[in-house]
């Protein structure tokens, strides 16, 4: 494999491993169940979120895929599978390359959060969750945005 090839895989790989954890952090305000739209949210950032950035960053495209349907719409569900396929494409080598280009606390922001639900907006199949996310000392407000697929609330546009 060439040097650039090595070096755009592993800016790919970086890209994948940064989005993860992006979309961790912001969809880290879900929790308790899919029945209501802060349970979703709730269900998501109390647990899903790792799962599903654990699974991105160790390539396994099926436990991404089953943690992406537990919480997120069924678009975001092929996005977030396409991603870990990319990163499951990875050589260990490359894999180890974008982690450390990601930084060595890739997990913590997933595992290290707090948040509190506030107003919720609820319209028939769609509805709107704010929450404050607490990761390291800094708070971001964040909209939730959810729709009702098969009569449980979904994630989605996040990724």
């Amino acid at each position: 494999m060439s040097i650039s090839i090595k070096s755009h895989a592993a800016r790919r790989a970086s890209a994948v491993a940064g989005g993860a954890f992006a979309l961790a952090l912001a969809l880290a305000a879900c929790g308790g169940g899919n029945d209501s739209p802060e349970g979703a949210v709730e269900g998501f950032l109390d647990g899903g979120a790792e799962d599903l950035v654990n699974a991105l960053l160790e390539g396994d495209v099926d436990g991404a895929t089953s943690a992406a349907e537990s919480h997120l719409c069924a678009e975001d569900v092929d996005s977030v599978k396409e991603a870990a396929e990319g990163f499951a494409g990875l050589s260990e080598e490359e894999r180890d390359q974008a982690l450390d280009m990601a930084g060595d606390d890739v997990l913590s922001g997933v595992k290290d959060l707090s948040y509190e639900i506030g107003e919720v907006n609820e319209d028939g199949d769609t509805a709107t969750v704010e929450v404050s996310i607490t990761v390291n000392d800094e708070t971001t407000e964040q909209t939730v945005d959810l729709v009702k697929e098969d009569d449980e609330w979904k994630l989605c546009q996040f990724f």
